[in-house]
């Protein structure tokens, strides 16, 4: 009789497969279920909602790798909680115990697997978010260390660009800062969130750049200055507008890249991604 991969083989064989870059990367690893309990098919997501517990419950699948927490704080088995009380906050939570109950009931195990995958493959997050836009990003990049990507294309409305986020990534809110009316030819397309002055000045250096498309987070929402750092920008008199679709659809194309290669490293298993749904919306009358 065969023996079964247990959750902590996996672990073993994914950190060998990045080099090791979960030695140090905070906050990520195993945050959820047993390492012991045995794998039975490995789903790819950006969030592991109850939505996604429930058909991995109902599918059989036991190993959920995700970029997002499942208790929504950062953490892991083998990291200390440093969320300010946080923990304390979510004890006895009903949210909480529904996903905890049902990760328990059908011994499912959920990786995180976020700023590791990110130090393996900088730019494979926007590459995906670009390519899912039908952009494609120059080569070489001018900053190979970078998380985003470069794309030059025909002059093109942001607002077409918009609709085109909202055909193809699903992303049901998606927003303009600058010029409603601004066309762009190169834009700098980045996954997710950076840091606003040594990440986002960077990836926007060149002056040909008159647009960016970009989740949510640092990059455009009113944290840690961001916002007011590219409004700057703007108030400086550069030429550039962004597109912000949205954190999660943002990251979301990314999923299927992470989920091709875990089949090259886990052939004896089933890998399927399965993306989450943009859950924002906007009213319109």
């Amino acid at each position: 009789m065969a023996t079964e991969t247990t959750g902590w083989a996996v672990g073993q064989i994914l950190n060998a497969a990045m080099g090791h870059q979960m030695s140090t990367a905070m906050w990520e690893g195993f945050c959820a279920g047993s390492t012991h309990w045995p794998v039975r098919g490995v789903v790819v997501c950006y969030a592991p909602t109850l939505d996604v517990l429930r058909r991995a419950a109902a599918e059989g699948k036991t190993l959920i790798v995700t970029r997002e927490h499942p208790f929504y704080m950062h953490g892991g088995l083998n990291y200390p909680y440093l969320t300010e009380g946080l923990e304390a906050a979510l004890k006895g939570d009903p949210v909480v115990q529904a996903k905890t109950d049902i990760i328990t009931a059908n011994k499912i195990v959920i990786y995180r697997m976020s700023t590791a995958w990110d130090n393996f493959r900088p730019q494979a997050q926007s590459t995906a978010l670009a390519q899912a836009m039908g952009l494609t990003p120059v080569t070489p990049q001018p900053m190979p260390r970078s998380r985003g990507v470069i794309c030059d294309l025909p002059r093109t409305a942001l607002t077409v660009l918009a609709q085109t986020a909202f055909d193809k990534l699903k992303a049901r809110s998606p927003r303009i800062v600058g010029d409603p009316m601004a066309t762009v030819t190169r834009v700098a397309v980045l996954a997710g969130e950076t840091d606003p002055k040594r990440g986002l000045a960077e990836l926007i250096a060149d002056p040909k750049i008159d647009g960016v498309i970009a989740g949510a987070g640092g990059v455009i929402d009113e944290v840690d200055g961001a916002i007011g750092y590219f409004q700057d920008v703007i108030g400086a008199g550069r030429r550039i507008a962004m597109l912000a679709v949205g954190y999660g659809p943002s990251e979301e194309p990314g999923g299927a890249e992470v989920a091709r290669w875990m089949r090259t490293v886990l052939p004896d298993l089933t890998v399927d991604w399965w993306p989450v749904p943009d859950p924002s919306w906007l009213p319109r009358t």
